[in-house]
């Protein structure tokens, strides 16, 4: 008699298939939905090269391992270095903007998480968090190489760590987030305005724990760590980068480098004091304007349907946890306030932080609002209703904003550039501002694209110095300018040559 047996093959695949279906029976469908979709949705719009502004500033300081101008941001030019290294395409500007993509799913993630805490639903939680993936600001920073989505992502990863610690105190895990909050101001000195808020909650939350020696040792010791990342600053000062917007250049068209080997030249730096006249900017009189464009773009940007259930999560959230609620309304304030009186002209980019705290509010306000309607209808009707309304208006915002943030085909910035670099003449000199002149110098110093032409950003030169230089070396060499001022005109004529304009000492 012959005895039938299962080859060991047989029961080693059906253990294999028994384990993996264990396995995706384990994972978080919800989380991995929060972080894949937005990601994929900005993948589909993302620029396909450098874009303009800051944008190709960062791309080429990245790429060159430069300095920018104020306040330096060094944790972004680290993470942003490592991340280039991915073999995810030949553009750098492509895979420095997908690196704003992955921030931003990241931010996402950590929110899913921090309202996982807060007992809300998950096809709530994908409401609320998708209204803040799409809302238009949120997205347009998305898609672009910026510091705003590395801040929202380190900003979120601090409010979670500071959650888990007041779970359980103990000194590592308050470490986390003085060590998160210290390497942030490395990346956005804004990360200032989270400390109201987090002090606030370590105090009110375990006070004791500040009697004990080791939280002291520990905080001190991630607190060094942290602003560590600042002395990228001197090291690439030293290696005399071919990309360096913290200095001037003097009439003669030579630049001069801030010391920032020197504590005044460094703290100069990251401080921002060239941008000091721009916070708190506005009269008095100017100021109710500018809460009212505040709220006009918070009510676009939750599609005006967020905005009471977000009031409504403020209120219930500071209620049931007064010191998670003060946390997060102390941070939204601080926010806010500063921004509203930030004179810039691209400040509605700068209310991300904002955005994400109302997305933890419009998630519990959503939660609520299931409570309540449940107790006027039938158990199963209210929560569905709301499930359909919160998904409901994100598919909406997906549809209202596309167009108005795609940027997969917009090649501008780059088409500009190379318009300039084939135009001008032999050892010219080009003057700009920041919407021509780093996008021109990424394709010079990343790409090797016409070496002999020197480029100046106006933002690093006085205007005199400017008109001076130009008028000396009219006659030496080919001078184009983006825009010329009017003493400039008194003595040259503008040739529009494209996005430029070529100047000649009038009677030539």
């Amino acid at each position: 008699m012959f005895k039938l047996t299962t080859l060991p093959s047989i029961v080693r695949s059906n253990e294999s298939r028994n384990e993996l279906r264990e396995w995706l029976a384990s994972l978080d469908w919800f989380a991995i939905a929060i972080f894949a979709l937005p990601l994929l949705l900005y993948w589909l719009t993302l620029a396909p090269t450098i874009y303009n502004l800051d944008s190709a500033e960062f791309t080429t300081a990245v790429a060159t391992n430069g300095i920018i101008r104020a306040t330096g941001y060094p944790l972004y030019l680290l993470l942003g270095k490592v991340w280039s290294w991915l073999p995810l395409s030949s553009d750098m500007g492509y895979r420095l903007n997908l690196f704003s993509a992955f921030l931003s799913a990241l931010t996402l993630l950590q929110g899913d998480y921090i309202l996982r805490r807060l007992k809300v639903g998950p096809w709530l939680r994908l409401g609320a968090l998708g209204l803040l993936a799409t809302a238009p600001y949120f997205w347009a920073m998305s898609l672009i190489a910026e510091v705003y989505t590395l801040h929202t992502a380190l900003m979120a990863g601090i409010i979670l760590s500071l959650l888990r610690w007041a779970d359980a105190p103990s000194p590592l895990r308050l470490a986390v987030p003085i060590f998160l909050m210290t390497a942030s101001m490395g990346n956005h000195m804004a990360t200032v305005l989270l400390v109201p808020g987090a002090v606030w909650y370590v105090l009110t939350s375990h006070p004791t724990q500040f009697k004990n020696w080791r939280v002291w040792l520990a905080a001190g010791t991630v607190l060094l760590l942290g602003l560590a990342v600042f002395l990228i600053l001197p090291l690439r000062h030293a290696s005399q980068p071919i990309f360096n917007y913290a200095g001037e250049y003097d009439a003669s068209g030579t630049f001069h480098p801030a010391n920032l080997q020197s504590l005044s030249g460094l703290w100069w730096l990251i401080t921002g004091q060239t941008f000091a006249g721009q916070m708190f900017g506005y009269q008095l009189s100017e100021v109710g304007s500018q809460i009212a464009a505040y709220g006009v773009q918070l009510w676009t940007s939750f599609l005006a349907i967020g905005l009471g259930p977000g009031l409504l999560g403020l209120g219930i959230l500071t209620r049931r946890n007064w010191r998670l609620g003060g946390m997060l309304l102390l941070i939204f304030l601080a926010n806010a306030i500063f921004y509203i009186n930030y004179r810039v002209i691209d400040k509605d980019t700068m209310f991300l932080p904002t955005y994400f705290i109302w997305a933890i509010w419009l998630g519990v306000g959503y939660q609520q609002l299931t409570v309540w309607l449940s107790s006027y209808t039938q158990p199963l009707i209210a929560p569905r209703l709301v499930r359909l309304v919160a998904v409901g208006a994100v598919l909406v915002a997906v549809g209202l904003n596309w167009g108005l943030v795609d940027r997969s085909e917009d090649w501008s910035t780059r088409e500009m550039a190379e318009t300039i670099l084939r135009e001008v003449e032999p050892n010219a000199l080009v003057l700009g501002w920041w919407d021509t002149v780093p996008a021109v110098q990424y394709l010079q110093l990343v790409e090797g694209q016409r070496p002999d032409v020197k480029t100046i950003n106006r933002f690093l030169i006085s205007g005199e110095a400017m008109e001076q230089l130009v008028l000396n070396q009219i006659d030496e060499r080919p001078i184009y300018i983006n825009n010329p001022s009017m003493t400039l005109l008194q003595h040259t004529s503008a040739t529009s040559m494209g996005p430029i304009y070529k100047l000649e000492r009038r009677g030539n």
